[in-house]
């Protein structure tokens, strides 16, 4: 349960159901939420699209980068799609549950490495980024495809910040699946979780 009750009467409230069919195959309860105020949701809505349509970064890459970002912030909503979306992309279950450990792990290639350090630095409190990196992130994808990538990850810690203050809870897209930790429980987790439950039971692996 939100903390907002979503809309369900009204004329942004039918776009909103059908826009998530369309893009989710599921009407979307948060996009419900978002409806409460026509405005922001089509600014959002904008942003989103522009920012997701990244031309100079893999889309495998930004999937990665997402969801990275969402594990550090602890969206339960986000980790659950962000898990999907990045095992469309090709990522594998050992890799999800790696996520945390990734240098150490030998299961990412160098971008995906490139991209979860900056996923993770950006998305700390504070965040720790240095000239370095962002050098081999410049040298790698261009400048172009730098600021694909540091938008589209500061625009996931505003996605995931806004969806834990709302108390936004998964939809399922997990369902049945290994999906990615939050990563403050990534340490005391030594098995494969199944399904991204509530937030209650995702704090109880910490």
């Amino acid at each position: 349960m939100s903390r907002i009750e979503p809309r369900t009467t009204g004329p942004f409230a039918r776009v909103t159901a059908i826009a998530g069919r369309r893009t989710f195959g599921r009407e979307m309860r948060s996009g419900a939420v978002f409806a409460n105020h026509p405005r922001l949701l089509l600014a959002f809505a904008r942003f989103n699209g522009a920012v997701e349509r990244a031309r100079h970064v893999p889309t495998p890459l930004c999937e990665l980068a997402v969801l990275k970002a969402a594990t550090v912030v602890d969206c339960a909503f986000c980790i659950d799609i962000g898990s999907e979306y990045a095992r469309r992309s090709g990522l594998g279950d050992e890799q999800l549950l790696a996520l945390h450990r990734a240098p150490e792990s030998g299961l990412f290639d160098d971008d995906q490495l490139l991209v979860i350090a900056v996923a993770d630095g950006m998305t700390r409190t504070p965040p720790v980024i240095d000239d370095a990196l962002m050098e081999r992130v410049v040298a790698r994808f261009g400048t172009r495809g730098a600021l694909e990538l540091t938008h589209l990850v500061a625009w996931e810690n505003t996605r995931a910040r806004l969806n834990v203050a709302l108390d936004i809870a998964p939809e399922g897209f997990s369902d049945g699946k290994v999906c990615a930790l939050p990563a403050r429980a990534a340490d005391g987790a030594g098995s494969a979780e199944r399904a991204v439950p509530g937030r209650a039971d995702l704090a109880s692996t910490a």
